[in-house]
């Protein structure tokens, strides 16, 4: 079957048996073994009748077949892979190619001509084959293999239904060394996910640059989303929750094919954003009336001060009386916690009413893939910051965290598609620092830069205004709710832009 067209079929198929399901609701979500919350999910293991197995041998038989390479043996992958060669085997003798295969065994055979063999209460692959090296060739087939006996030399295709973290793959490539001196060019799965690891890793092409072996697919996810759209497979909600959550967690290669987002925040290219970090919700409201009218004043930064002593719906109520310009949150900070979290954060600010949320997330880049990705999946723009204003921040000036791990988190937003950024107007160094890693290293088209840290603590609006260019928004706490006219201090500071 031509290549684009098996593919369409098998996607059609996969939604025909319900092992494909894309999500609509969060609520429907599913967890993945890597702890993602994902809004779309294949179980290969739902195919358990003759009628499914064999159209599921035939899709894996395309794609070995439409890969070039040529291949004696079929190993399937301990243990859904060796339902998955007996299938495939099958189905390629009836396209013309008639190839064994076989599997191993999870723990060696113990009876038979393999019975007096002592492996020192080995449990896992790891520990059987360390006690086994002393047998021969056709020792360690007998007790391992099922299935046709391989023979050196020969070309294997390795066979599973996905590919994760891949410690199943690295597992049976040491069984197969063990078992003999084979050619491995390639490795066959159902759906590549086409994600980063848990560590930023891209998982298939670290294996396939250590292994040798190569990794096709019969399809991914990008291919999954190009059909689901095209055939008008699934509503668009389910659409733009897959391609936001493959945005976040994709690979290079995948995140290309959506670009990246061009979230606009404050309508204006240029404003003051007052910090309202004000003690109580009549101050607020008092900066609100006094300052929405004037032109230059973008929205307004909400602290956790009145987030946590109010409510953030009703400090949002209180705004919305006078203004409708954008209510930004600043949890300071958001994103530190475990990625589990970001659900239900993003879902409390949704709910509030707030238009973004700033993250810095300093619990590490799965945190803030997480916290991103739950926010745009509830209609939530975001900010990203990384390096902070105060000194003592960064290791190289006594702080905790390392100056290249400050910048990561920028340098994984960008990668995530965000083009809003937090870059602090007192230390203009790491604000250009920011500026090189999101345009020139990340190739962020519009960047939008927010700095805090201006004229109470020491930055000048004029100089990081300069530093931004075109988009810019200057984040002024106390230069405006600590001044006797709050007004007259909001046109004073929006006239610097």
């Amino acid at each position: 079957m031509e290549m684009e067209a098996y593919k369409r079929e098998f996607i059609k198929f996969l939604l025909q048996t319900g092992a494909l399901k894309v999500f609509e609701n969060s609520s429907d979500d599913r967890t993945l073994k890597s702890k993602r919350l994902s809004p779309w999910f294949v179980n290969i293991g739902d195919f358990d009748d003759g009628e499914t197995s064999a159209a599921l041998g035939g899709f894996y038989a395309d794609a070995i077949i439409n890969s070039g390479e040529n291949v004696d043996l079929l190993y399937g992958i301990p243990d859904k892979g060796r339902e998955i060669a007996v299938a495939t085997a099958n189905e390629m003798a009836r396209k013309g190619k008639n190839i064994s295969r076989f599997s191993t065994r999870k723990v060696p055979k113990d009876h038979g001509e393999a019975s007096s063999v002592d492996y020192k209460g080995a449990r896992t692959i790891k520990e059987f084959i360390a006690a086994s090296q002393h047998l021969s060739q056709s020792e360690r087939i007998k007790a391992w293999v099922i299935g046709r006996n391989p023979k050196d030399g020969q070309a294997i295709c390795q066979l599973d239904d996905v590919f994760t973290a891949g410690d199943a793959k690295y597992e049976a490539l040491d069984m197969l060394k063990f078992l003999g001196d084979f050619k491995l060019p390639l490795l066959a799965i159902a759906v590549d996910r086409q994600e980063v690891a848990i560590d930023s890793k891209e998982a298939i092409a670290e294996y396939q640059e250590k292994t040798g072996t190569r990794v096709v697919s019969i399809v991914n996810a990008v291919d999954v989303y190009n059909i689901l759209r095209e055939g008008n497979l699934v509503s668009e909600r389910a659409l733009e929750r897959l391609s936001n959550y493959i945005r976040v967690y994709g690979t290079e290669t995948a995140r290309k094919h959506f670009g990246k987002l061009e979230q606009k925040i404050i309508e204006r290219d240029r404003s003051v954003i007052p910090a309202c970090d004000v003690e109580t919700l009549e101050q607020f409201e008092d900066l609100v009336k006094q300052t929405a009218d004037v032109e230059g004043i973008g929205g307004y930064k909400i602290g956790f001060e009145l987030g946590l002593g109010y409510g953030l719906p009703k400090v949002v109520e209180t705004a919305r009386k006078h203004t409708n310009k954008p209510i930004i949150y600043d949890h300071q900070k958001a994103g530190t916690d475990i990625p589990d979290t970001g659900k239900n954060f993003a879902k409390v600010c949704k709910k509030a009413g707030v238009d973004a949320v700033i993250f810095f997330p300093q619990a590490g880049p799965e945190t803030e893939r997480a916290w991103i990705y739950h926010a745009l999946d509830y209609g939530l723009k975001v900010i990203v910051g990384g390096p902070m204003t105060h000194a003592g921040y960064k290791e190289s000036e006594g702080g905790y965290l390392s100056d290249e791990g400050v910048f990561r988190m920028i340098r994984n937003g960008a990668r995530a598609g965000i083009n809003n950024f937090v870059a602090p107007g007192t230390k203009l160094a790491d604000f250009k620092r920011v500026k090189q890693i999101v345009e020139e290293e990340e190739g962020i088209e519009n960047p939008v830069y927010y700095s805090p840290g201006l004229v109470e603590q020491g930055g000048k609006i004029s100089d990081a205004a300069k530093a931004a260019g075109e988009r810019f928004h200057a984040i002024v706490g106390r230069g405006i709710y600590k001044a006797q006219d709050m007004h007259a201090a909001a046109l004073e500071h929006t006239s610097q832009l």
